[in-house]
């Protein structure tokens, strides 16, 4: 009877040392995308420097038209926003032309960013930067690890 009971174990304990099935591509694409996405809207663009924290790998590094910058130096960059602009502002982003790969719990991309910022005082400035990120996903989040972005000229 044990030797039963053992036998028909067996495929329950083999069953459990499988790993899990992959997940969706196309969905962990579109979650890096976001988590992406979600870091311009509701983060930079509203100068939320904790969401902006809270999007970054505590490892985070950003190459920034040429100048690095570490997690609490682009933290910091962002929370001087208004008063480099001169004071308040709006900020709208629009990321196109995604090139995205997902390999287990590493990802990157890259896109297109046009960005138009208004300060409250003066004209719209319109920008447009090509973008190259790498992310982590940690307690199944997507956090931005490095990030490299180069004005179009």
């Amino acid at each position: 009877m044990r030797k039963l009971t053992a036998v028909l174990a067996l495929p329950v304990c083999v069953s459990c040392a499988q790993p899990a099935p992959p997940a969706d591509p196309v969905a962990e694409r579109a979650a890096v995308e976001r988590a992406i996405t979600t870091w311009f809207d509701s983060a930079i663009a509203t100068a939320d420097t904790a969401a902006v924290r809270g999007a970054l790998a505590e490892d985070f590094v950003i190459l920034e038209d040429s100048t690095w910058y570490d997690r609490d130096g682009f933290v910091a960059l962002i929370a001087g926003l208004p008063a480099a602009i001169g004071g308040p502002f709006t900020l709208k982003y629009e990321l196109s032309d995604w090139r995205t790969t997902v390999d287990g719990s590493v990802a990157w991309t890259s896109m297109t960013n046009h960005a138009v910022l208004t300060p409250a005082k003066s004209a719209p400035l319109r920008r447009a930067w090509r973008e190259t990120a790498v992310l982590r996903r940690s307690d199944a989040r997507w956090q931005i690890v490095r990030y490299h972005s180069a004005p179009i000229r």
